[in-house]
């Protein structure tokens, strides 16, 4: 009887038939390199949309003249970032410093001449002549008056332009004179010798220490050409005593003395009294070159 063939190994189970639990078997490792597992980029959560406001629109001509703000700007602070002022239009050849001479015209000078310094914007100094060149002014008497003043001066230029606040002290020495001619004839028999007719001249002199505070315009226009005008008062501090002579023929009778000498000498005295010893008004315009 032939033999029955031997029966075979069992069939696996199907996969199915794997409890879910069970080992499985892995695959081989791999080994990768970190240039192949490039770190995961880390998601942070957005934050919520917010409302951005929209920059203006700059047209080319607004971005350019911005420009040429931004570098006027920049060319206009120093390396140490403080601003620097532009040039003052009032400002001479060495900047706001001034210097230079002023000749005028007014009361009680008629004449008037001198230098001055402008230091900056706002103060000012200088050294004023003022003459009368011997002349008749019918405001200060019958004598025929010479003058003179020497005064140094402050200006302090409060809002930095023209008007000005100012005060003067110096010296003002006044002379005056007064020359007549009288008809002695019928007094000759008192005095023979007495010549005809009669030239009587009386004159005076005195000295006093003024203060004169001012207010007025000064302008200096860039070219350095300067105009100016100023109101003030000349007050008398001092005054020194008044000298006066009298040139008069040798043997003089008391009575042509009495009427002919003492009225010339008073007209001499009123005048220097005036302008000596009361407060004057001055007036005075003035025109110069301020470098």
């Amino acid at each position: 009887m032939p033999l029955a063939p031997a029966p075979g190994p069992p069939a696996p189970p199907p996969a199915a038939a794997y409890p879910t639990d069970a080992p499985r078997s892995s695959p081989p490792p791999t080994q990768v390199t970190l240039q192949e597992t490039p770190e995961a980029p880390v998601r942070t959560a957005a934050p919520p949309p917010t409302s951005v406001a929209q920059p203006p629109s700059v047209s080319p001509a607004s971005s350019s003249a911005l420009s040429s703000a931004d570098s006027s700007s920049l060319a206009a602070s120093s390396d140490d970032g403080a601003p620097v002022t532009k040039k003052d239009k009032t400002d001479g050849l060495l900047g706001p410093f001034r210097i230079g001479v002023l000749v005028g015209s007014g009361l009680p000078s008629i004449v008037s001449f001198g230098g001055m310094i402008k230091l900056t914007r706002y103060f000012g100094a200088g050294v004023n002549v003022g003459l009368i060149p011997s002349i008749k002014l019918s405001l200060y008497g019958d004598a025929q008056l010479s003058y003179q003043e020497y005064d140094l001066y402050a200006r302090i230029f409060p809002l930095g332009g023209m008007l000005f606040l100012g005060a003067g002290v110096g010296y003002a020495t006044m002379k005056g004179s007064f020359k007549s001619s009288y008809d002695v004839s019928a007094l000759q028999s008192l005095a023979p010798t007495l010549p005809n007719p009669l030239s009587v001249e009386s004159q005076g002199s005195v000295r006093t220490l003024v203060l004169t505070p001012t207010i007025g315009l000064l302008h200096t226009f860039s070219s350095g050409f300067t105009l100016g005008v100023d109101l003030g008062a000349q007050i008398p501090i001092a005054p020194s005593a008044t000298h006066y002579s009298t040139n008069l023929p040798p043997s003089l009778p008391a009575a042509i003395e009495t009427q002919y000498v003492q009225p010339n000498d008073k007209k001499v005295q009123d005048t220097i009294d005036k302008v000596g010893r009361t407060i004057l008004p001055t007036v005075n315009v003035r025109l110069g070159w301020l470098l």
